[in-house]
């Protein structure tokens, strides 16, 4: 959900890594749909979409993570790695080929289906991202529905529970093109964070006709906020990742809190947005994303 700290409550597995003609690197076997599906379920830290307001998120660690889902990640980012490479060879770009898209012959901006939808209630962010993901995988999910697989409570939907992780298990068990895993990043995410989430953006947008991510963001009083939200507040949201442009160094995104009539000032949000990359990266410091 969108979370006004201060005020109020705002608002089957896939088998992502079959690639023709990517074989698994030494040291390395993909991901499989079984121990995807096993590290969203598997009980975690209990990491709630809620906070004390703050005027900055100095200090914060990474959500602690599972190793189970760490695992998981690890594989899945492997074979991200091996799509890219082959991609990249198949290009075979000239000399002065520099940007990603080029080198892997990717293209150099991608959106999928615009979906957005109001949030029908001010802390339904969680099941209304949800039900625009799976949208644009041509699955039809009500927000209600998302909400009962999310387990979304007033207080908005976990980033882990003793339940597991509720938005890529309930992503994994209602679509066949993904294998969902979580990334937990800390408050100050480095070059490396960024740069990884920028792969996992282009790599996603482009593999099996593309598949969107989900952003969980942590935005503090001062620091960075999606378009339209309350610079002075403490907001946690929930909201779906559609699209890039330049290569992976802008985000394109759709935000549920557009039309949402629960949500005082969700009139000055786009039902669509783009932002640097390196911005989204750090408005998700301290909690992450789903890809």
């Amino acid at each position: 959900m969108a979370r006004l700290v201060a005020i109020t409550a705002v608002g089957a597995s896939a088998s992502w890594v079959a690639v023709p003609g990517v074989s698994a690197a030494a040291g390395h076997s993909p991901a499989t749909s079984d121990a995807i599906g096993h590290a969203a379920q598997s009980a975690a830290p209990l990491v709630a979409d809620s906070g004390p307001p703050r005027a900055g998120k100095r200090g914060l660690a990474a959500p602690a993570m599972t190793a189970s889902m760490l695992s998981a990640n690890a594989e899945k980012q492997a074979a991200a790695a091996e799509i890219m490479q082959v991609m990249t060879a198949k290009a075979s770009p000239g000399s002065q080929c520099a940007s990603l898209s080029c080198q892997t012959g990717l293209p150099a901006a991608k959106d999928l289906l615009a979906t957005q939808q109001a949030q029908i209630l001010d802390y339904f962010c969680g099941p209304a991202t949800v039900s625009e993901m799976l949208a644009q995988m041509h699955v039809s999910v009500s927000q209600h529905t998302a909400a009962r697989e999310l387990g979304t409570t007033p207080g908005g939907t976990d980033w882990s529970n003793a339940s597991g992780y509720p938005v890529p298990e309930a992503l994994n068990a209602n679509q066949k093109l993904n294998d969902y895993v979580a990334v937990a990043l800390p408050w100050s995410p480095t070059t490396a964070q960024i740069r990884t989430y920028e792969t996992d953006l282009v790599t996603d947008l482009n593999h099996k006709g593309g598949v969107p991510l989900a952003g969980n963001a942590y935005e503090v009083a001062a620091g960075p906020h999606l378009a339209g939200n309350p610079v002075d507040q403490t907001i946690f949201h929930w909201f779906d990742i559609r699209g890039y442009q330049d290569s992976g160094a802008v985000t394109d995104y759709e935000d549920s809190v557009h039309g949402a009539s629960s949500i005082g000032w969700a009139t000055q949000v786009p039902a669509y947005s783009s932002m640097a990359s390196s911005t989204i990266v750090n408005i998700l410091g301290a909690r992450g994303y789903m890809w």
